[in-house]
């Protein structure tokens, strides 16, 4: 499914020719105050084993016939999403991208009639920590190591309101 968010930059979902993008955007991001590590390599090389098969997204925001920008929803259940793997390239960040990819995300997980999206972050990646509260997201208990140091938040977004009888 392709989505036009604005004239310049258009939404689209995975397609196999953007496996290398995946892999450098993220790889450019998370080495910037990371390493990489054999999950992510395993993750970032084949999305459409590890993603994509296993009932997530990967969405790419292009701009130019470019990818500058990538995010996904990784299935947790059938009632929850993972939001992963997103970042917006460095030249093209404070233009709104990450807030096009957000919004198609979320609409992704209801699409999917998911109560839930999570995610794992790190308190030192500050813009990201503004993008997801200003879309509602709260900071949960962190249950899981999985991510090293470099996830110590964990966040989540209700989609549905939760009623007192639930």
């Amino acid at each position: 499914m392709t989505m036009y968010k604005n004239d310049s930059i258009l939404i689209e979902s995975f397609k196999s020719e953007y496996t290398s993008d995946f892999y450098a955007l993220n790889k450019e991001w998370i080495e910037e105050s990371w390493h990489l590590e054999k999950s992510d390599i395993n993750d970032l090389s084949n999305p459409q084993r590890y993603i994509i098969d296993k009932g997530g997204e990967v969405f790419f925001a292009i701009k130019n016939d470019t990818v500058i920008a990538t995010a996904a929803m990784v299935s947790v259940d059938s009632k929850v999403f993972e939001l992963a793997k997103m970042t917006v390239s460095q030249e093209c960040r404070g233009l709104g991208v990450a807030n096009q990819l957000m919004d198609r995300c979320i609409d992704f997980a209801k699409e999917n009639h998911a109560d839930q999206i999570v995610l794992i972050t790190n308190s030192a990646l500050v813009i990201a920590r503004n993008l997801y509260d200003k879309y509602g997201f709260k900071e949960i208990v962190l249950d899981s190591d999985k991510y090293g140091d470099r996830g110590n938040v964990k966040m989540n977004l209700y989609l549905k309101e939760k009623s007192c009888v639930e």
